[in-house]
């Protein structure tokens, strides 16, 4: 991406996103166009000064990026000081990008995360779980509406009343389809994949080389399940994952649009957690059969309220913490079901690196957030993997199957938040 096209795009794509936050620490989650230096400032609502201003260290800013333009940054900031409990307190993020000292902040480049007559967004942090909002199942082309508007609509009500606020938020499975995407939905990830340069892989076992050729393929949209091998050794994993007569794999409705590539899963993140996505993209139907034609237009419609409500979904997330564990669908319909299940999928190279993907996605930006500690061994590799894309111009595809088969393996997805009660989150899908 050029210089030109690259000062084209906001500062920070997605988030704040408050995750797990204590009085003595603060995780908060967003993607930047560019490597970011960030200064955190914490405002006490009876205080006019910061109790807390400056520029964050590596040690407390972890930066992965995914693509030309797009770059996480995981902010895990511990409080030399106790922050006030049952208080509201008002953050900022002061962001500034490679070459360019000068400071944008939050009203800058993301006012509609700021509630009305605010100048930023805020938190409590409560000594006691009177109030707790929990959800789960979230699919934009759902004919529901999104219920992180309703938070939102939660918080404008209880801003002026610390006692009647929720003190966190539980989301408790499915805060992605992963297996059940609309065929506007996923335009619109790939798009977000050209715009944001997002990087590619290569693809073994099925008949597209790498995630490049996958967006190009004319049966990307709809028709995913003909990119597998017609070969004998694969009616286990066609009938399994694509829908046979025996339950399959991807068994929903729209499982022929299941995302596929790393980059694929990541804008995904991106869309159903940001409005300023959105903008970076058009809707353009793809060539497209008369009657798949007919089902985007149904499924463009019914995701018209769902993007319409972005700003306000974005602004519930930036204003309470927020816990995730994932349930089938962050991955796929039914993951790991039975064994006989787990043999179909991960012995073929194909279903294990759709598995895989999905996963580290997750770990990215779901999982991290709960308990950043769990993750310390294995950040790394998602390090070295992410600086692998940035010389080749795509995942080196050795270090890509190591992750995820360490990811496979990996047993700390569970946390215990000490709060009072405590909460006790289980994993029960691996």
């Amino acid at each position: 991406m050029s210089e030109r096209s690259l000062s084209s795009l906001p500062p920070v794509l997605a988030g704040p996103i408050l995750r797990h936050t204590t009085s003595k620490r603060l995780t908060v989650w967003l993607v930047g166009v560019s490597s970011l230096t960030i200064r955190v400032r914490l405002y006490p609502v009876t205080a006019d000064e910061p109790c807390f201003d400056r520029v964050l260290t590596a040690k407390e800013l972890i930066r992965v990026r995914f693509g030309a333009s797009a770059w996480l940054h995981l902010i895990d900031l511990k409080m030399d000081e106790t922050l006030p409990l049952n208080t509201r307190i008002g953050y900022d993020l002061g962001v500034s990008g490679p070459g360019n000292s000068q400071e944008s902040w939050i009203a800058d480049w993301a006012p509609h995360l700021c509630m009305p007559g605010a100048s930023t967004p805020d938190f409590i942090i409560k000594d006691q779980l009177e109030r707790v909002i929990h959800g789960s199942c979230r699919r934009p082309h759902s004919s529901a509406g999104d219920g992180l508007v309703r938070v939102d609509q939660l918080l404008q009500e209880t801003q002026e009343d610390s006692a009647k606020r929720p003190a966190l938020m539980l989301m408790t499975g499915d805060q992605i389809y992963a297996d059940d995407v609309a065929g506007p939905m996923l335009r619109a990830i790939h798009e977000l994949i050209e715009r944001l340069g997002l990087y590619d892989e290569t693809l073994s076992g099925s008949l597209v080389n790498d995630s490049k050729e996958l967006r190009q393929n004319p049966d990307t949209y709809f028709h995913r399940e003909k990119l597998l091998p017609d070969i004998h050794s694969n009616e286990a994993l066609i009938e399994r994952f694509f829908g046979g007569v025996r339950k399959p794999v991807f068994s929903t409705a729209n499982a022929h649009n299941h995302l596929i590539s790393l980059s694929e899963v990541m804008a995904m993140y991106l869309l159903v957690w940001s409005p300023v996505c959105w903008r970076l993209v058009d809707m353009e139907q793809p060539a497209l059969s008369a009657e798949d034609a007919n089902t985007y237009q149904e499924e463009l419609a019914a995701m018209d309220e769902f993007v319409g409500g972005l700003p306000r979904a974005a602004r519930a997330l930036a204003h309470i913490p927020n816990y995730m564990i994932f349930d089938d669908h962050d991955i796929t319909d039914d993951w790991n079901l039975s064994a006989l299940w787990e043999a179909t999928t991960y012995e073929h190279p194909f279903a294990r690196r759709i598995v895989g993907n999905a996963l580290i996605a997750y770990l990215l930006c779901q999982g991290w957030g709960n308990n950043p500690e769990a993750f310390d061994d294995i950040l790394p590799s998602v390090q070295a993997l992410s600086e692998s894309a940035g010389q080749e111009a795509g995942y080196d595809p050795s270090r890509q199957d190591t992750l995820i088969d360490d990811l496979l393996q990996f047993e700390s997805w569970h946390y215990t938040l000490k709060t009072s009660p405590r909460i006790v989150v289980l994993d029960s899908r691996t």
